[in-house]
C-alpha cells in the first residue's frame, strides 16, 4: 500500500497546472499570430508569402506543444522525440520546396517533340481575335472545366481555391488591374503564357481555337471590350492579312515533364552507347 501511495505521488508531480495568466497571454499571442498571417497574405511579397506562412504556423504549434499540450514540463526525453519528428518533416519539406521553386519546366525542340502531344497550333478561324456567340458559348465549358476552381462560377476571382492563392485570382467582371491588358490579343498572351511570380500558369497546351473561345468568355464577363489594332496582334504573331491570322505559334519550342526529358535522354544515351 505504501508503495502505491508514493507511485501516486511521483504521478502527480508530473502534471503541471497552467496558470489563467499564462493561458490569456498564450492564447492571445496565437490570436495575433494568425491576424499577422490573414494580414501578410493580402500582401504581395512573391515567395517571400510561403515562408512568412511557414514560420509563423510553426511558431504557433510550438507554443501549443510547449504550453497547452505541456510538452515545456514533461520528461525530456519525450520532448527530443516530438522535436526529432519535426526535424524530419522540415527536412522533407525543404527538400520538396526546392524541387518545387527551382526545377522548372524543361523546354525542347527536335526528336522529343514529336514523342509529346501537342496543342493544336494554328487557328481554323478566319479571325478567332473576333468575338462570336459560338465562341463565347464553347469558351464557358472550357472556363467551367478549366478556371472556376479559381476563378469561381462567376469570373469573380472568389473560387474554392481563390484565398489559397496569392495574389488572388482575376475578378473578370472589372476592368481594372489586369497585367497585360483586356484587349483579346493580351488575354491571349497571358493564357499562352501565363503571369511570372503568380499562380496564373500557361496554358498553352491547350488547342489555340480554345483558349480563343476562353478569351472572349472571360472578357464577355466585363465591361465593353477594347479592340485590337494590328500593333496589339502583331505582338502575338498574327496578321489579320493572312488567313487565319497567320498564326506562328507552331515554331516555339514546347514545355514538357522533368522526368519525361530525363527518360528521353536515358534512351538517347542507351542509344548512343549502344
Amino acid at each position: 500500500m505504501e508503495n502505491k501511495e508514493k507511485k501516486h505521488e511521483n504521478h502527480h508531480q508530473h502534471h503541471h497546472i497552467l496558470s489563467t495568466k499564462m493561458a490569456l497571454g498564450i492564447g492571445g499571442t496565437l490570436l495575433v499570430l494568425t491576424w499577422v498571417t490573414v494580414t501578410s497574405a493580402g500582401i504581395d511579397l512573391g515567395r517571400l508569402n510561403f515562408f512568412i506562412a511557414f514560420v509563423i504556423a510553426s511558431i504557433k504549434a510550438t507554443l501549443v506543444a510547449l504550453i497547452f499540450m505541456n510538452l515545456k514540463y514533461d520528461r525530456r526525453e519525450n520532448a527530443v522525440i516530438f522535436a526529432s519528428a519535426f526535424l524530419f518533416l522540415a527536412i522533407f519539406i525543404s527538400l520538396t520546396v526546392t524541387d518545387l521553386f527551382f526545377r522548372g519546366d524543361v523546354y525542347v525542340k527536335g526528336p522529343l517533340v514529336a514523342e509529346v502531344p501537342s496543342a493544336q497550333a494554328q487557328s481554323s478561324l478566319r479571325n478567332p481575335w473576333i468575338s462570336t456567340p459560338a465562341l463565347i458559348s464553347h469558351g464557358k465549358e472550357i472556363f467551367a472545366a478549366q478556371c472556376v476552381t479559381c476563378h469561381g462560377s462567376q469570373g469573380k476571382g472568389d473560387g474554392p481555391a481563390a484565398l489559397s492563392l496569392n495574389p488572388h485570382p482575376r475578378n473578370f467582371t472589372q476592368s481594372e488591374g489586369w497585367k497585360n491588358g483586356r484587349k483579346p490579343s493580351q488575354v491571349f498572351k497571358t493564357l499562352r503564357e501565363g503571369i511570372p511570380n503568380s499562380p496564373m500558369s500557361s496554358f498553352a497546351t491547350l488547342p489555340v481555337d480554345d483558349r480563343w473561345a476562353l478569351v472572349h468568355y472571360v472578357l464577355s464577363l466585363g465591361p465593353s471590350v477594347p479592340e485590337d489594332a494590328p500593333a496589339d496582334l502583331a505582338k502575338i504573331g498574327m496578321d489579320p492579312t493572312k488567313q487565319n491570322g497567320g498564326a506562328e505559334e507552331a515554331t516555339q519550342a514546347q514545355s514538357i515533364p522533368v522526368e519525361l526529358a530525363i527518360e528521353q535522354m536515358v534512351k538517347e544515351e542507351s542509344a548512343q552507347a549502344q
